[in-house]
C-alpha cells in the first residue's frame, strides 16, 4: 500500500474516532463525517486536473444523490405513516393481545427481518425505529431495539436479490439467481439474526404501559397508509424498468401527496391532516449529512484505489484452483465491511475475481458483505440511519451492546454456510 493510501486511511482513522467519540468531544457526528468526507477528497484532488476529477466526482454524486433522494423519500413516508397514527394502532393491537416484553421483542425482530427482504434493509430500519418509539418507554429497551433492528434488518436483506444494494449488484452481475440466493442464503441469514437477537434479549427490562393514552390524536386514514407502504413495493419493482429505487419512492410521494391535497379540498380531512408540507420539515437533516459526509469519505478511499488494493491483497491469486482462499477472502471482506462501506467493497470483488466461480461461493459474499456491516454501526446504510435518527444510540453504545452479539451471529453464519457446503458437496 503506498503512502498516500495511508494517508487517507489515517484521515478516515481520525475522523472514525471523532464520530466514536462525539459524546466526549461535543462534537455532533454529523459535522465530523461531512468535515471528513470533504477533506479526503481535497487530499485526493491535489495536484489532480479537473478532467481527471470530473468522471469520478460525477459517479460519487450520482450514488449520493440516489441515496440521499431515497432516504428524504423514504423518511417523509415514515412521517406520514405516523402523522396517520399507523404506529399507534400498531401499538394498540399488540398490547391488547398482553404479550410480554421479550416476546415482544422477538415479533418485531422477526418482522424486520422478513420486511428487509421484501423492501430492503434501509427502508425496514427506518419503519421499525418509528415502530419502536411508540412501543418503548425506556431509553435502555429502545436502544437494544435499534441494535436489533439494524441486525436484523441486514440479515434479511442478505438472503433477497432487493434486500440489499449488494444483493442487487451480485443479482444483477450474473453471479447468481433470485432462487438461488433466497434457497441458499436463508439458512445462514436467520442464523445471522437469531444468534445476536437471543443473546440482546435478556438486556431488555420490564416496562409498565399502563394508563399510557393512546387515544387522543387524528383518525387512521387507512387508504393513504396502503399508498404509502405500496409505495416501498414500487421502489423494489420500478428496478424492472431499469430505473433506481429513489424513482419509486418519488412516484409513490408524490401520489400520497396529491390524495391528501384533493381530500383536504373536499373537507375529507382536518387542517392539522392535511398540511403535508410539515411532514418534510420534520425530516431530520442532520442524518442525510451524516450520510454524504460517509458516502464521500468512502468514495476517496475507492477513486484513490485504496478499496482495490485491500480487496487484492485479501483474495490473493489462483483464486480458481483455491477454493479455501475464496472462502476465507469473502469472509475477511464481511469484517472489513463493517468499517467500509460494502458497496464498493463489493463492487472490488466483482470486477477482480475470474469468472467461473460457483454461485455458492457468491452467496457467501452476500451473506459476509451483508451481515457483516452489523458489527459496526456505521458498517451499512441501515446502521448509518439508525445512528442518525436516534440520538440516544451513539457508536460506543452500539459497539458496548451490539457488535459481540453481531460478531457471533457472523461467525455462526458463515460457520452454517460452511456446514450447507460440505452438506451438499459443493
Amino acid at each position: 500500500m503506498d503512502t498516500f493510501s495511508i494517508i487517507l486511511l489515517a484521515i478516515f482513522f481520525v475522523g472514525f474516532v471523532g464520530i466514536a467519540f462525539e459524546h466526549k468531544f461535543k462534537v455532533n457526528k454529523s459535522w465530523l463525517a461531512l468535515f471528513m468526507g470533504t477533506i479526503m477528497w481535497m487530499a485526493v484532488a491535489f495536484g489532480q486536473t479537473k478532467a481527471q476529477l470530473h468522471g469520478p466526482l460525477s459517479d460519487s454524486f450520482a450514488e449520493i444523490f440516489e441515496l440521499v433522494i431515497f432516504l428524504m423519500g423514504a423518511m417523509t413516508i415514515v412521517e406520514m405513516l405516523g402523522h396517520f397514527r399507523f404506529f399507534t394502532w400498531v401499538e394498540v393491537r399488540l398490547m391488547k393481545f398482553n404479550i410480554s416484553n421479550r416476546k415482544l421483542f422477538w415479533i418485531l425482530g422477526l418482522i424486520t427481518f422478513f420486511a428487509s427482504a421484501l423492501l430492503d434493509n434501509l427502508t425496514s430500519t427506518l419503519v421499525m425505529i418509528h415502530i419502536g418509539r411508540y412501543l418503548y418507554i425506556k431509553k435502555q429497551n429502545f436502544n437494544i431495539f435499534v441494535i436489533n433492528t439494524v441486525i436484523a434488518a441486514n440479515a434479511g436483506g442478505a438472503m433477497s436479490p432487493v434486500g440489499d444494494v449488494t444483493t442487487i449488484m451480485l443479482w444483477l452481475a450474473d453471479k447468481f439467481t433470485a432462487w438461488q440466493i433466497v434457497l441458499y442464503g436463508f439458512l445462514p441469514s436467520i442464523v445471522a439474526w437469531i444468534v445476536p437477537q437471543a443473546i440482546l434479549t435478556a438486556k431488555i427490562e420490564y416496562e409498565d404501559r399502563i394508563g399510557r393514552d393512546l387515544k387522543n390524536g387524528l383518525p387512521t386514514q387507512w387508504g393513504l397508509i396502503i399508498i404509502g407502504f405500496s409505495t416501498f413495493g414500487v421502489a423494489v419493482l420500478i428496478n424492472m424498468l431499469h430505473l433506481p429505487p429513489f424513482f419509486g419512492i418519488l412516484f409513490g410521494l408524490g401520489i400520497i401527496a396529491i390524495v391528501i391535497d384533493v381530500k383536504f379540498k373536499r373537507g375529507k380531512l382536518k387542517e392539522k391532516a392535511g398540511d403535508i408540507v410539515n411532514l418534510v420539515k420534520k425530516i431530520d437533516m442532520a442524518t442525510i449529512y451524516f450520510f454524504v459526509g460517509i458516502l464521500l469519505a468512502v468514495d476517496a478511499l475507492k477513486y484513490a484505489g485504496t478499496l482495490d488494493i485491500m480487496a487484492q491483497s485479501i483474495f490473493g491469486s489462483d483464486i480458481l484452483n483455491n477454493p479455501g482462499a475464496l472462502i476465507t477472502g469473502h469472509t475477511s471482506l464481511g469484517l472489513l465491511s463493517s468499517f467500509f462501506d460494502n458497496v464498493p467493497l463489493t463492487a472490488a470483488a466483482i470486477k477482480m475475481l475470474p469468472d467461473g466461480i460457483h454461485f455458492i461461493y457468491w452467496i457467501l459474499l452476500a451473506i459476509t458483505a451483508g451481515t457483516g456491516g452489523s458489527i459496526l454501526i456505521i458498517g451499512s446504510a441501515a446502521g448509518v440511519a439508525a445512528m442518525g435518527q436516534v440520538d440516544t444510540l451513539t457508536f460506543n453504545d452500539y459497539f458496548k451492546k451490539g457488535s459481540l452479539p453481531a460478531l457471533l451471529g457472523y461467525i455462526a453464519a458463515v460457520g452454517t454456510w460452511y456446514l450447507m457446503f460440505i452438506l451438499l458437496g459443493f
